[in-house]
């Protein structure tokens, strides 16, 4: 009877211990300041465009399918929010109808700027991204692109550091030369692989305040 006791006293230790240990395994999503936040998402869409750049016959409508791969890597200023670079490599077919018949232009080109992320404790998160770039076309003109994104995603942790991210973001580009413009606009759906250095759980924030 002493050794059931014995077996079930030790038993109750062990797990208390592990729930001890497992705390920062807690799916809340409060970060805190002074973490790291690298990974990437990958995101893609279909959107309507609108096209004035070199179109002598007028401003010509058309749809574009994008694919975006996007690098980030932020620091948490404060608890759960985080401020960083953001890079991203897109790809762009253009598809326009011409007289009856689809004609498809296709390119690929690099975005950069700033970031910044805010975490709810239930692991949603809200984002905002201004990217800029040069784009060279091979007859030597140069286009200046601005983007930016406005997204709401859900930070899903596989374990206290690597979290997978689902995210629906709305994407504005516009490419200029001079007075003349290309826009485009519209939903993305994406997900990313996000690694926090140095997260806490909300409750050890909470243990050490």
């Amino acid at each position: 009877m002493k050794r059931l006791r014995l077996v079930v006293l030790l038993s109750l230790i062990s797990v208390a211990a592990l729930a001890q240990e497992n705390k920062s395994f807690m799916w809340k999503a409060k970060v805190k300041h002074g973490s790291i936040l690298i990974g990437g998402n990958l995101d893609a869409a279909i959107q309507k465009t609108t096209r004035e750049l070199n179109q002598p016959l007028g401003p010509e409508e058309g749809t574009n399918i994008l694919a975006n791969l996007n690098f980030k890597g932020g620091y948490f200023l404060i608890h759960d929010l985080a401020i960083g670079l953001d890079l991203g490599i897109s790809h762009e077919s253009h598809m326009v109808s011409v007289e009856g018949a689809k004609q498809t232009f296709r390119r690929t080109y690099l975005l950069g700027g700033p970031f910044t992320r805010y975490y709810l404790d239930s692991g949603l998160f809200g984002e905002l991204a201004l990217k800029g770039g040069l784009l060279n076309f091979s007859t030597g003109a140069k286009t200046d692109i601005a983007q930016g994104t406005l997204g709401v995603g859900y930070a899903i942790f596989v374990n206290e550091k690597i979290a997978v991210e689902p995210m629906l973001s709305f994407r504005y580009t516009r490419e200029w030369q001079g007075n003349d413009a290309n826009v485009s606009f519209g939903p993305m759906i994406g997900v990313g692989i996000q690694a926090y250095l140095w997260r806490r759980t909300s409750q050890t924030i909470k243990e050490a305040l």
